[in-house]
């Protein structure tokens, strides 16, 4: 092994190196270096690169829940009614941004747990 592939990030930093200053059209591109950082096929490099976007995102929403006051059970059991892989999939092709994608999956799980209260924004739109 060469002295520059040691020094090389692998695994998930690398992936996280590769998505500093990403913008939309550069996340479709990707794939295509998570192929070659993993040398794997391109459908593989696309789930790679799918989970990597569903596992920060469960993260966000993980946290977001912690800070305002829902517990880890309703957490579990309202998470099965999501679209993770969706919205993770949008986000990887560079259709929607990560930040977006939780907002949206949020506003979701909010709406389950809260379905007799209204939605201000389904009202104003609606």
């Amino acid at each position: 092994m060469q002295e520059s592939d040691a020094k090389k990030p692998r695994g998930r930093s690398a992936i996280e190196a590769a998505h500093g200053n990403v913008t939309s059209e550069d996340e479709a591109r990707l794939d295509l270096m998570i192929s070659d950082l993993y040398e794997v096929d391109s459908d593989e490099a696309a789930e790679i690169h799918l989970n990597y976007h569903v596992d920060r995102m469960f993260a966000a929403i993980t946290r977001r829940c912690a800070e305002k006051g829902i517990t880890t059970n309703t957490i579990a059991d309202r998470l099965r009614y999501l679209d993770f892989s969706g919205a993770a999939y949008q986000v990887a092709k560079g259709r929607l941004s990560e930040a977006a994608a939780v907002d949206a999956l949020f506003r979701s799980l909010r709406a389950i747990e809260n379905q007799d209260r209204d939605d201000r924004y389904i009202n104003f739109y609606g």
